[in-house]
C-alpha cells in the first residue's frame, strides 16, 4: 500500500472565517479542491481546535462548523473527521465519513461503540493526558518510544475487545505538546518511526506545523511545511512497504513532492540542539 496523504481542513474561525467571523464554507471548499488537485488521498475535517490554550466549542457548535463540508466532500474523496465527541463521530459517519480521528487519548467506550457499529476506520492518537485540550509534561526523552509502543498495543487491544477489527485501527504516536512538553521527544519519535508498534491498519504521522519544529529556529510557514515534508518522507520509509502509512499535512503539494524524491535529507535537529 502506498503512503496516503491526509490534507488538513480546519473548520474553525481562526482558520477560515468570513468578514463576520463565521466559518466560511466557500473558502473551505476552495481549500479542499486545491488539496485534492495537489494529490490528497483523504481530507481530515475538524471543527474543534486542539492547539494549546484552545477551548472546546461543544458538540453542537463543532457539528455546525463541519456538517456542510462533510456532506459536500464525502461523495468526492474519503473523509476523516477529527473529533473526540462520540455524537459528532456518529453524525459524521452517517453523513459519509470513512475515518474518525480521535486525538483525546480517552479510549471512550461510547466512541469505540460508535466506530464498532460502522465500517469506518478509527485513528487513535497516543495522548498521555487523556484530554484533547489539556497538556502537561507528558513523556520524557529516554523512555518515550517504549511508552508510546506500549500505549499503542494496549489501545489496540481495548479497541478490538470493543468490536473494531484491527485492520480498521490506525495508530498516531502523537507529536508536539500532545506527547511531551520537551520538543526533542517528537524529533526522536520521527527519527525512530519505524520502531513503533502498530495495529493492522497502520501508522499515521502528524507533524505538520507543530511546535517542536522550533528547535530548528524561527521558521516561516513555507519553511515549516518543507521541514514537515522531509520528516514525513523519511518516517514512512522506515517501515516495510506492506505497513499502511498516513501523513497528515497542511501542504499536500510539498509532501507529495517529498515522497516522490529518491533521497530526502532528515532535518539535522541534533546539531541544532547542541548549540
Amino acid at each position: 500500500m502506498a503512503t496516503k496523504i491526509i490534507g488538513i481542513l480546519n473548520c474553525t474561525p481562526d482558520s477560515f472565517s468570513d468578514s463576520t467571523g463565521e466559518v466560511s464554507v466557500t473558502a473551505l471548499m476552495n481549500q479542499a479542491r486545491r488539496m485534492i488537485d495537489e494529490g490528497a488521498d483523504i481530507l481530515d475535517i475538524g471543527g474543534d481546535s486542539t492547539r494549546p490554550g484552545s477551548i472546546c466549542p461543544g458538540v453542537e457548535e463543532e457539528w455546525r462548523r463541519i456538517a456542510p463540508l462533510v456532506a459536500k466532500l464525502a461523495p468526492l474523496i474519503p473523509i476523516s473527521v477529527d473529533t473526540h465527541h462520540n455524537e459528532v463521530a456518529r453524525r459524521a459517519i452517517e453523513c459519509g465519513a470513512s475515518f474518525i480521528n480521535d486525538v483525546s487519548g480517552t479510549r471512550s467506550h461510547e466512541m469505540l461503540q460508535v466506530v464498532a457499529q460502522s465500517s469506518a476506520s478509527y485513528i487513535f492518537m497516543c495522548n498521555p493526558h487523556g484530554n484533547a485540550h489539556t497538556f502537561g509534561e507528558g513523556f520524557s526523552f529516554g523512555i518515550a518510544l517504549n511508552q508510546i509502543s506500549s500505549w499503542i498495543r494496549e489501545t489496540t487491544s481495548i479497541c478490538v475487545e470493543a468490536g473494531i477489527d484491527e485492520t480498521r485501527l490506525i495508530a498516531d504516536p502523537g507529536m508536539g505538546a500532545f506527547i511531551s512538553a520537551d520538543p526533542l521527544v517528537s524529533w526522536m519519535v520521527a527519527e525512530n518511526f519505524g520502531t513503533l508498534s502498530h495495529p493492522g491498519g497502520g501508522l499515521l504521522l502528524g507533524c505538520s506545523r507543530k511546535g517542536f519544529l522550533k528547535v530548528l529556529g524561527d521558521l516561516d510557514i513555507d519553511a515549516k511545511d518543507s521541514c514537515s515534508a522531509q520528516i514525513g518522507a523519511n518516517a514512512v520509509r522506515q517501515l516495510p512497504k506492506d505497513v499502511p502509512t498516513y501523513l497528515r499535512v497542511h501542504n499536500v503539494a510539498k509532501q507529495r513532492s517529498a515522497l516522490e524524491e529518491r533521497l530526502v535529507p532528515f532535518p539535522d535537529w541534533r546539531s541544532c540542539t547542541a548549540r
